[in-house]
């Protein structure tokens, strides 16, 4: 039996609150296991990372985590991300909302990201993982200083031909040091 035990995108950006996979993204990824990501071709996975314009992500410490478990034992891969770009645009904020000025970030896993899902992909082949948890690691490098929360969007694409599935739409997050009730 085919289990998706769970799909957290985890953005350590130094903030608290809660997100929410788009239902869409849930049902599509419910029939996945960890024998579909055997065929992925790492050098074609994709991540677009939108945050509120004036906040900089700090790409060198940014990673996308795989985390395997199965009567074979667990194996967790941190796998680097290579910048492509980073365009300026406006990601709808909701219904009746206005649009939200956002740094997009478009990612691809670096040499080193790529090998190390290409040895995760062998231990799915020996250990027969039953689940996989997918995450995101990106914390900020800069953010205002006046900013009270972050409103960010993450989307994946596992090969050139997917679209991007979004992942988080439009999660906002309060600062940590931002006061309460702001």
């Amino acid at each position: 039996m085919r289990i998706l035990k769970g799909l957290i995108l985890a953005t350590t950006f130094v903030v608290a609150g809660c997100t929410s996979i788009p239902l869409s993204t849930a049902l599509s990824l419910s029939s996945m296991s960890p024998s579909t990501l055997v065929q992925v071709d790492p050098t074609q996975v994709r991540l677009e990372l939108s945050v509120s314009r004036g906040f900089e992500l700090d790409l060198a410490e940014s990673r996308l985590s795989l985390t395997l478990s199965g009567s074979g034992g667990t194996r967790r891969g941190q796998m680097a991300l290579s910048l492509l770009g980073v365009r300026q645009e406006s990601r709808s904020n909701g219904l009746f909302r206005p649009d939200v000025p956002v740094s997009t970030y478009s990612l691809a896993l670096s040499p080193e990201g790529v090998q190390e899902l290409r040895e995760l992909q062998r231990f799915m082949l020996t250990g027969a993982p039953e689940t996989f948890e997918l995450s995101v690691r990106a914390p900020f490098a800069t953010a205002p200083p006046e900013a009270r929360e972050v409103t960010f969007w993450a989307d994946l694409k596992m090969s050139a031909e997917d679209p991007f599935s979004p992942l988080i739409s439009g999660a906002k997050l309060r600062l940590e040091n931002a006061p309460a009730g702001s």
